[in-house]
């Protein structure tokens, strides 16, 4: 890329005014001759960050960061030192000179710019097609029946792509825009890839069209929603990658909303355009949408640039689960606040707004629960109270979101406050934790080296969390299912009455012993493995090359009551942990004792069956 001379950078420097700049993201107060704001930088309750038109510089003496207007926007925005200046000097109208750069760089540039002016054209195109064509009917019918005024539409500049491709031809003919560049910039989807000068035809065919702009507002790319839903079932249709546009480092309308998100300190995060706009319209202005891909590291990073607090608002069903559970993931990494807004059953949020109006949303917004206490509000009911088995797999869940959590106080807050929810004793809780969090570790170093030693594979894997069993005897219990005839009859009748069942890697042993396995025959082995997931599959053939001597019938019968003294000993600290809860009724307190006492029995009982197993050998 060609170099910007310097005399054109200290002209930028010289011209721009830092307090315009700064003021046109969050707003400033005076402060005598300067001007101050809490740090966009940092979290602060106390303004520290200073502007000096005078100087026409900028300093946080909280955080320690400064320097000039070109300085603040590369912080603010996260942009190139290159894209700064040119940025700035295309605002205030200076005439950059650059110097020379390699072939491929002016090249890069040059694409960059055609594409950038391609996509401002179609876009008033579209807009045009919308407003004026009659073959637009259905799309402007769309956007009445949602709600979406004239007004509206012109504000965000949405559009209508034609289905029938002589149109493109004809507007791509007057504007000379070759089919090479419509398929370059992914208007057109092209005849053979990787060849673009082969020509193509249109991507977009009789479909409303949302302009998705970058953190500048320049169009990069759209986003089309079809009106023949039976021909189509993706209802939602976005540009491919191209030089200008990436969909895992966009969000829909962040142009707008970025400034309303630092007033706010607060963001807030639906599912789709209609629904982001609609908020907008309706005056909750902090919010923006991914495009209809999962949330990436790269969404998280570029909030991050603008907030620490994120509100998740999507549909009350599984595919909205979903979306706020990757989204809690991601956030949490990068050391996030995450809190969930629940919305009533078969809303979202634009529709809630047009059946009982914005307050109705704002209700829902201002009641949104820390992740973690919507979580157990929304696993809660659909669990038997009195199933271990259940009890269990939801403390492992919890414990794996509560591991996710970046901010060490925040997660010793949520131990002890989902510990006190689900009657779990907190330290049992904290160990999941700390069992969650190191696998998680191992997760991302094995990621780390996939990614060294072949990077062709950075973007097929997703990342798999790492299944692991922490149980030494549920882990000893299923090597001896897999490899000893004696234990493997043994545990078969058992059944039942299943002692590692609430364990987590217990539903390992039972496919095991449901699979017909014969530990005296490798390849009944070989045949069941082909049937467990990649991450089931690791685990077991770790256990399988794992040398030590497993034991016979007797080694899962100590394991067992092993196992059996661990479940009794949780329900005790479980009862303890109920009997510390103060204003319990003396019924209530005489029917614990007398639970305590049986389980008390129960493990000393457990005991003496474990001596007399040993005696018995």
């Amino acid at each position: 890329m060609p170099r910007i001379a310097e005399e054109s950078i200290q002209q930028v420097i010289a011209t721009v005014n830092i307090v315009d700049v700064v003021s046109s993201y969050f707003p400033l107060k005076r402060a005598g001759v300067n001007f101050q704001a809490c740090c966009p930088f940092h979290s602060e309750r106390t303004p520290s960050f200073n502007v000096s038109p005078s100087r026409n510089t900028f300093h946080c003496f909280g955080c320690g960061k400064g320097g000039s207007v070109i300085r603040f926007v590369m912080d603010y925005e996260n942009l190139p030192f290159a894209d700064t200046v040119r940025k700035l000097a295309s605002k205030y109208g200076i005439a950059i000179k650059e110097e020379a750069g390699t072939v491929e760089s002016e090249e890069r540039t040059a694409l960059r710019v055609k594409l950038l002016a391609l996509h401002r054209d179609v876009a008033h195109w579209f807009h045009q097609m919308l407003l004026r064509s009659p073959l637009a009917g259905d799309a402007r019918a769309y956007l009445k029946k949602r709600g979406l005024s004239s007004d509206v539409a012109k504000g965000w500049l949405i559009g209508y792509a034609p289905a029938n491709p002589a149109l493109y031809r004809t507007w791509a003919s007057e504007k000379r825009y070759t089919e090479g560049v419509l398929v370059q910039g992914g208007i057109y989807s092209p005849r053979e890839e990787g060849k673009p000068e082969a020509g193509g035809y249109p991507r977009f065919k009789h479909r409303v069209m949302f302009p998705i702009r970058n953190d500048h507002g320049d169009v990069i790319a759209f986003s089309g929603r079809i009106l023949d839903v039976e021909s189509s079932p993706a209802k939602y249709m976005n540009s491919p990658a191209t030089a200008i546009f990436s969909k895992s480092e966009v969000f829909f309308g962040l142009d707008k909303s970025k400034r309303a998100i630092h007033k706010a300190q607060s963001a807030i995060i639906c599912e789709g355009q209609i629904d982001m706009i609609t908020c907008f319209e309706h005056g909750i202005e902090n919010i923006v949408a991914p495009l209809g891909t999962a949330f990436t590291p790269e969404h998280a990073r570029l909030l991050k640039r603008h907030t620490e607090q994120v509100v998740l608002c999507f549909d009350s069903d599984n595919a909205g689960f979903k979306a706020a559970q990757s989204c809690f993931t991601e956030l949490s990494k990068a050391g996030m606040f995450v809190r969930v807004a629940t919305l009533p059953k078969g809303d979202d949020p634009d529709s809630l707004i047009r059946r009982d109006g914005v307050e109705a949303l704002r209700k829902n917004l201002d009641g949104a629960q820390d992740f973690i206490d919507w979580l157990i509000d929304l696993r809660l009911p659909t669990l038997d109270p009195n199933n271990m088995r259940d009890r269990m797999r939801l403390l492992s869940e919890v414990a794996g979101n509560i591991a996710k959590l970046k901010d060490r106080m925040a997660q010793d807050s949520a131990i002890h406050r989902a510990a006190m929810r689900l009657s779990a004793p907190v330290e049992e809780l904290r160990r999941m934790v700390t069992a969650h969090a190191k696998a998680m570790l191992k997760n991302i170093e094995a990621s780390a080296e996939r990614a060294a030693n072949a990077a062709a594979f950075q973007e097929e894997q997703e990342q798999r969390p790492v299944l692991e069993i922490a149980n030494s005897a549920v882990r000893h219990l299923l090597k001896l299912a897999l490899t000893c005839a004696d234990a493997h009859q043994w545990m078969t009748q058992q059944q039942p009455q299943l002692p590692w069942t609430p364990f987590p890697g217990g539903d390992l042993i039972e496919k095991a012993l449901r699979a017909g396995i014969d530990p005296a025959r490798p390849e009944t082995i070989a045949a069941w493995l082909a049937t467990l997931t990649l991450e089931e599959e690791s685990l077991v053939s770790a256990l399988l090359h794992d040398n030590s001597v497993p034991g016979g019938a007797d080694s899962a019968r100590r394991a067992a009551i092993a196992l059996e003294k661990e479940h009794i000993a949780s329900l005790i600290d479980i009862l303890k942990t109920k009997q510390k809860q103060p204003g319990l009724p003396i019924d209530q307190v005489l029917v614990m004792m007398t639970e305590l006492q049986n389980l008390q029995k129960q493990y000393l009982d457990l005991d003496k069956r474990a001596r007399d197993i040993q005696l018995e050998r």
